[in-house]
């Protein structure tokens, strides 16, 4: 953690947090990444909350309402799955978009919770392989095709592609290239 979080600034409350997960191993984590922050505070009830957490597998319609309903003034949502209808689902419900599970590390958490700033969305880190990948599908290759102009397996294409669309939350190929075609990636 750096040592700008670990300051303690004198006559300063911490943020008092509750984590609420179906998942009792993931709200034990994220309580273990809060826990030697001075600027939060895990509490147990949600009454004495000023910040609920709720850590969720997907984001799902019904699961937004419900932490809509349960009236905390703010609520950060992690969800292991995040696609392309989460932005949507948590703003119908009037939460901000969903933190994915895999982006998350203290630092960034605590900025959160005590700042309040919204998490910006994550800048697309794509290496020079996936770049080829997605360039060789927008011209129409095939798997087997793309794997001869990169001198590996079809295994191996599937799997990075596999690996790219998981990391970005996208559906299948033709997805994957109309998002790196909208990210200016292409």
């Amino acid at each position: 953690m750096s040592s700008a979080l670990a300051t303690v600034d004198i006559g300063i409350e911490p943020v008092r947090v509750a984590v609420e997960s179906r998942d009792l191993i993931s709200a034990a984590g994220v309580a273990h990444l809060l826990k030697n922050s001075p600027r939060v505070r895990v509490v147990q009830d949600r009454a004495d909350a000023q910040v609920l957490l709720a850590v969720v597998n997907e984001l799902c319609t019904q699961q937004a309402a419900r932490l809509r309903a349960i009236g905390s003034t703010r609520i950060v949502v992690i969800a292991a799955r995040v696609h392309d209808l989460t932005p949507s689902i948590a703003a119908q419900a009037g939460l901000a978009t969903p933190l994915r599970r895999a982006d998350v590390n203290a630092e960034r958490l605590i900025r959160l919770l005590v700042g309040g700033q919204p998490v910006q969305e994550r800048s697309p880190m794509l290496n020079d392989r996936d770049l080829q990948l997605l360039r060789l599908l927008a011209d129409g290759a095939t798997i087997a095709e793309v794997a001869a102009r990169l001198f590996c397996s079809e295994r191996t294409v599937k799997y990075a592609l596999h690996q790219l669309l998981e990391r970005f939350g996208l559906r299948n190929r033709v997805h994957a290239v109309a998002w790196a075609i909208r990210s200016n990636l292409l």
